[in-house]
């Protein structure tokens, strides 16, 4: 009688997480936890290596999509639920200025990373996900910068990135370089 138990428990319990685990699969908005990398298959991709101001060395590598159109810059990761560590979106323009980011439609926080015309870090800034009721369009951080890089919020401060640290973009993965004054 003992092991039907067991065997009609384990059942039961296999049972249920199939139906979670297809539960989430099917919503994952549901937990927080689940992540879900956007569709990207429309945008350019590259490497950003940061690297020590002092030292040359690397202090941290990312993945990123990048916005290069009006478009996919206006987009930017607002239709993304979440956005894993070591990942982010680089916004490229031709020229440096002053440019003022919002968080439209965003459901989780980020560091807003202003990069100079020389691939330096001129600045590091947090912005917070929009709350209930929120668009996000009065979250607004502004720095002057030729690239502006996208990570969740604290993953920075994690790699020990600074502001004066500077980038190495690697667009087609054999080593060649945009920012590498």
């Amino acid at each position: 009688m003992d092991r039907r138990r067991v065997l009609s428990g384990l059942f039961a319990l296999t049972a249920f997480a199939l139906a979670v685990l297809v539960l989430l699969s099917t919503f994952p908005s549901l937990v927080g936890l689940v992540i879900v990398e956007p569709d990207w298959s429309e945008y350019g991709s590259a490497t950003v290596e940061i690297r020590d101001q002092r030292t040359d060395r690397t202090l941290a590598t990312v993945d990123v999509r990048l916005a290069e159109s009006y478009e996919e810059k206006y987009t930017g990761l607002s239709d993304t639920r979440t956005l894993r560590n070591g990942t982010g979106m680089l916004f490229v323009y031709e020229q440096e200025e002053r440019r003022t980011f919002v968080m439209r439609d965003m459901d989780y926080p980020l560091d807003i990373v202003f990069i100079g015309a020389d691939g330096r870090i001129d600045e590091i800034v947090q912005a917070p996900a929009p709350g209930p009721n929120e668009d996000g369009n009065d979250i607004q951080r502004t720095g002057s910068a030729k690239w502006i890089l996208e990570v969740p919020r604290g993953w920075m401060a994690a790699q020990n990135v600074t502001e004066g640290d500077r980038i190495v973009i690697d667009r087609d993965g054999n080593g060649s370089s945009t920012a590498n004054q």
